[in-house]
């Protein structure tokens, strides 16, 4: 079929789909309570199996176009959905029912009572609806919906530089990527197995969201609040909970493409997700495909940003700059000799270029006696390219130019696998809610280094490297018991259980060629045996030159940095709640872990929440808390480059059990401790107005982080570090250590406001975060006094207390009226703070200014089926400032910080069906 046959063919199936539509009748009605009759605002009304839905207003009234022989579906949070077929007439009243403790309901994260709502929970916890952002957000990915809804969520989209940034990992209240738990379907996800290096969240493992097909997703539960207690390591923070579909019988099929303003930086996302039943008594499959292209991008801001200004043919441009042998008019003569302009050694900018595809699935299948299998579970792959430091021609230590005379721009072609597998029974037991599941998830990263070289094999080097693989991988056992009694005191909820986890680890060296440092040879002393006889011994070992091991932007990882480890966690559990009087609430848990490599840990939780008036309850709640070392953390070693003052430095992260980090003194990884605290309160003025304010003050002791470097210039090295450094040719080396205790204390706000306006409906969403975080101690292990601006880094330092927007706002309008839904959203960054060391102790501090960044959209029905909805991220085209030019050195600057995504304005336009 030609191309103009098939868009002669695509505008008659819309024309005959529009001539459907208008032979449509309308319906009206009105939706209350089944307890007390009272209408009920924001209930949604949708034609089952399309897209086409309306929500009652103030009055609980609702009017809606239909086809004939439609049924309608109304659900509303708390209260069980219910479906009408539309048979005669054009009036449907009907009454919702409150939710009850049905078999298979997946409850709100921060309570193990089914009946709990987010506005009478002792705990704050936000409910993002996807589904609606799906339609009418610029943004595709899950983290990077968040960021824009969730003012005490940050991921910020990393602009290259190591293998964190193709996985944009998700933090809460301003700590780590690794003090957050994330569960599916109320169970314990997996991590990535890669540990973030460099920007937010150093040195630490978090969840990759994004290998999850958004797709997939029904609605996201945020509970801002500490919850190891409950739910185990990592929970600091908070707990992160998604939901998946369980719709049936509707086909979804969604395509997304945008570009930048500039032309660059084009993506993509497309998802088709299908669900049928399966049986007479709800069971259910739900099955979910997607795939995501993402092109490269040119620096942002004015034409010559981020253009390379120094010496680039001469001889030792790597270390000084133009003098009286090697001036500019050389190099600019050679180019134009060559051909070439300054632009060809330009560097990219903003996303790594990417492809994605991401499967998923969530299945139910009632079984005998009222019991119940289930299983959820996906396989995503990713391969996600970045580019670093371009290499110039003049850089002898780190090109050969008889190979890339231009010099070159190394890559890492990163092949990312994420697989999971979810599957349990769950049922009635003598009146206990019973469920036995055992969740599996792994994570790999496969690396390969491409136009690239090893400058110290000289003309043998290759170009193309496989520089070695990593994974993780996590088995989790559960059995959970939980029954709800109505009639002690005013309704107890009784849950406990157990746990069996393991946990793997393993790294893979690469091939020779992409560690070896090749320009090495043996040193021999001469020494005397007891009788005077002299002999020659290994002496270590020495470069003839200075050129640079391994390949270039990644050095394979090392035969010694291979490792396949594990560990398993037993742990059990206790969550009581009750309602002590109709208006105050009790809750609290215990939960006792036992971790094969380091022994116990106990946490505890207590909450409460007391109902003042209809409109008015107070919560809080306070809690202890913990996060485990990961393995990786414990057994990580590999050799990176860095650019401290414009010149290529090689780092060695040594593991924590290695001999170098004994002989050194750093101690072996313990868990992290937390205490939390949480006060606020909920208001409900009116049927339509909600709000939320909650303090926290959350203390941390012994955080782990990765530690300054140590020269190897340093004076009283010992001598396993020495030999560390022999052995990589590194020039500095790290560690991983529990090295100090922080405090982060803050305030969110939420509210809503829902009404009618004209004939539609108007949804307004005001919410903030403003937060501090601080270091209060220092760990210094004993003997290592003199280096205490080492084991934390002023570097380390900003990142931990200012890298992160410590206050964020976020103002959101949605209209939805006739065949249109307009969406307008504006979100305020505040400002981060940047920390550059330059080497030799020179650190250089930069502020970056807050910002607004808003968003627009629009979207039209072209018919009850088809949708479609253009719209700008970043509309007035807003930039983070400029780094300093200090900062950039070399290069003209480009816009830095952390706040946001930093590529400018994009443009997107979205095309939806339903079936």
């Amino acid at each position: 079929m030609g191309k103009k046959t098939t868009i002669l063919y695509l505008l008659l199936s819309l024309f005959g789909l529009n001539q459907g539509f208008s032979q449509q009748k309308v319906v009206t009605g009105k939706v209350t309570s089944q307890e007390d009759n009272s209408p009920l605002i924001g209930v949604s009304v949708v034609i089952k199996g399309t897209n086409t839905g309306t929500t009652t207003t103030p009055n609980g009234t609702f009017r809606l176009n239909y086809l004939k022989g439609s049924t309608l579906v109304f659900s509303f949070i708390g209260y069980q959905t219910k479906e009408v077929p539309i048979t005669s007439g054009s009036e449907i009243n009907i009454s919702l029912s409150p939710s009850i403790n049905t078999l298979g309901e997946v409850q709100v994260v921060g309570s193990r009572n089914a009946n709990r709502t987010k506005l009478d929970s002792p705990v704050p916890v936000d409910v993002v609806n996807i589904k609606q952002l799906q339609e009418s957000a610029p943004q595709v990915t899950i983290t990077q919906i968040l960021q824009y809804v969730a003012p005490s969520f940050h991921s910020a989209e990393s602009s290259g530089g190591d293998a964190a940034s193709a996985t944009n990992l998700a933090q809460l209240r301003g700590l780590s990527v690794d003090q957050v738990l994330v569960l599916v379907n109320g169970k314990r996800r997996h991590k990535s197995s890669n540990i973030n290096f460099g920007g937010n969240g150093n040195g630490s493992t978090g969840y990759d969201l994004n290998a999850l097909p958004t797709a997939s997703i029904e609605r996201i539960e945020v509970l801002r609040d500490g919850a190891a207690a409950q739910y185990g390591s990592d929970a600091i923070a908070g707990v992160i909970n998604i939901v998946l579909k369980k719709n049936t019988d509707n086909l979804l099929v969604s395509t997304t493409g945008g570009v930048r303003y500039s032309g660059d930086g084009e993506f993509t996302r497309s998802s088709i997700n299908y669900g049928f039943k399966t049986g007479e008594n709800g069971g259910f499959v739900n099955l979910t495909a997607e795939f995501g292209t993402q092109g490269i991008a040119e620096p942002v801001g004015g034409g010559d940003n981020g253009l390379y200004t120094g010496p680039i043919y001469g001889g030792g441009a790597g270390v000084r700059d133009y003098d009286a042998i090697f001036t500019k008019e050389i190099d600019e003569a050679i180019l134009a000799k060559r051909g070439l302009t300054r632009k060809y050694f330009n560097q990219r900018s903003g996303p790594n270029r990417q492809k994605d595809a991401l499967t998923f699935f969530n299945a139910a299948l009632p079984l005998s006696n009222g019991a119940e299998f289930y299983a959820f579970g996906g396989l995503s792959y990713r391969n996600s390219e970045f580019t670093a430091v371009r290499r110039l021609p003049g850089w002898g230590t780190r090109n050969n130019t008889f190979i890339y005379p231009d010099g070159f721009l190394p890559a890492i072609e990163l092949g990312i696998l994420d697989k999971s597998l979810a599957v349990g029974i769950r049922g009635k037991v003598r009146g206990w809610s019973v469920d036995f599941s055992n969740v599996y998830g792994g994570n790999s990263f496969t690396n390969r280094v491409t136009h690239s070289l090893n400058a110290s094999l000289g003309l043998k080097t290759p170009k193309n490297f496989f520089a070695g693989a990593y994974g993780a991988s996590q088995n989790t056992t559960s059995l959970d018991f939980s029954q709800y009694f109505d009639k002690v005191l005013h309704g107890l909820n009784i849950a406990f259980g157990a746990q069996y986890r393991v946990e793997t680890y393993y790294v893979e060296k690469g091939e020779p060629n992409s560690y070896i440092k090749a320009d090495t040879r043996t040193i021999y002393d001469i020494d005397t045996t007891y009788q005077g006889i002299p002999y020659l011994q290994e002496a270590g070992q020495t470069a003839l030159n200075g050129t640079a091991a391994g390949s270039q932007i990644y050095p394979g990882f090392r035969p010694e940095s291979e490792t396949n480890v594990s560990r398993s966690i037993v742990s059990a559990y206790l969550d009581l709640e009750t309602n002590i009087t109709p208006s105050w609430t009790l809750s609290g848990a215990l939960r006792v872990e036992n971790f094969s490599d380091f022994g116990n840990v106990l946490t505890g939780k207590a909450a409460t929440r007391y109902q003042f008036a209809p409109w008015l309850a107070i919560r809080g709640s306070v809690s202890s808390g913990f996060r485990a070392p990961d393995l990786a953390q414990f057994y990580y070693t590999a050799v990176s480059t860095s650019f401290l003052g414009g010149v290529g430095v090689d780092i060695l992260t040594a593991s924590n059990v290695s001999a170098a980090a004994r002989a050194l003194g750093i101690p072996s990884l313990t868990p992290e401790k937390s205490r939390g605290y949480t006060l606020g309160f909920t208001s409900k003025a009116s049927r339509n107005i909600e709000l939320s304010i909650d303090a926290y003050s959350i203390d941390i002791d012994d955080r782990i982080v990765q530690t300054g470097n140590f020269s190897s210039s340093a004076a009283n090295l010992p001598a396993d570090l020495k030999a560390a450094f022999a052995a990589t040719g590194a020039n500095q080396a790290n560690f991983f250590y529990n090295a100090i205790s922080s405090r982060t204390r803050g305030i969110d706000i939420t509210s809503s406001y829902k009404a009618q306006i004209g004939n539609g409906n108007f949804t307004f969403i005001a919410a903030a975060n403003f937060g501090k975080n601080e270091i209060r101690k220092i760990n210094t292990p004993k003997g290592l006094e003199a280096f205490v601006d080492v084991i934390v880094s002023p570097t380390e330092k900003v990142r931990v207390e200012s890298s992160i927007p410590q206050r964020k706002i976020s103002l959101q309008g949605l209209y939805a009226i006739d065949r249109w839904n307009f969406l307008l959203r504006t979100v305020h960054f505040g400002d981060v703070n940047v920390a550059t060391n330059f080497g030799g102790g020179n650190i250089f501090y930069q502020n970056f200014s807050p910002k607004w960044i808003t968003d627009v959209s629009a979207g039209y029905k072209i018919s009850p089926t088809i949708q479609v909805t253009a719209g700008i991220n970043n509309v007035f085209n807003v930039l983070a400032d400029y780094t300093d030019q200090l900062v950039a050195g070399r290069r003209i600057a480009t816009p830095g910080g952390g706040q946001f995504v930093s590529t400018g304005g994009r443009a997107f336009v979205r095309l939806a069906a339903t079936f």
